[in-house]
């Protein structure tokens, strides 16, 4: 976790600039309709969470930017992944994200077989990174449901979505660190 505290610098733009857009992205209560405009919206929020997912990955695994049109691809095809799978059954994104989450740390860092030699370097470590990311990805969950209640609007977005980076750069960072043990340069 010292790379998370040494990188704080580093994520904090990102997750607040990230959460600012989705925020603002509900302003004016967009109801979901066929029109243009709230078709826009959604494709701005899928860029915002690609980008920001992006970045996030990224700089936990302290790339060089050699694997960074990889990534960018990667994780367009895991945020796509998780959005279909979201609308086919609301439970399906929780294993699109756990599926994801070495993965992307593979891809971010080196050959995407790595993602074996990492669980098998490390399977305990494998086993609790992916049950303590299942706990934070449905307290996140919650956490969003309790907030869409009570706390409404860009002000409930803009918390749920600061929860949601923070989130990510932990289980980035976890991610990264796991796959650098096993993978040592």
């Amino acid at each position: 976790m010292k790379s998370l505290t040494r990188g704080l610098l580093t994520y904090a733009p990102i997750i607040v600039v990230g959460a600012v857009i989705q925020a603002l992205l509900i302003f004016g209560d967009p109801v979901p309709t066929t029109s243009w405009w709230f078709s826009v919206r959604v494709l701005a929020s899928a860029l915002v969470l690609i980008l920001a997912l992006w970045l996030t990955m990224g700089f936990a695994a302290h790339t060089d930017g050699r694997s960074s049109p990889r990534l960018l691809l990667a994780v367009t095809v895991a945020v796509l992944c998780g959005i279909v799978a979201g609308i086919l059954n609301p439970i399906l994104p929780l294993l699109v994200a756990l599926i994801s989450l070495p993965v992307l740390s593979a891809v971010a860092a080196g050959p995407l077989r790595a993602v074996t030699r990492t669980i098998t370097f490390a399977p305990i470590r494998t086993f609790l990174g992916l049950a303590g990311a299942t706990v934070l990805i449905i307290v996140n969950v919650v956490a969003g449901l309790v907030l869409g209640f009570f706390v409404t609007g860009v002000v409930a977005a803009g918390i749920t979505w600061l929860v949601f980076g923070t989130s990510a750069a932990i289980l980035a960072t976890y991610w990264a660190s796991l796959h650098r043990r096993a993978h040592p340069s």
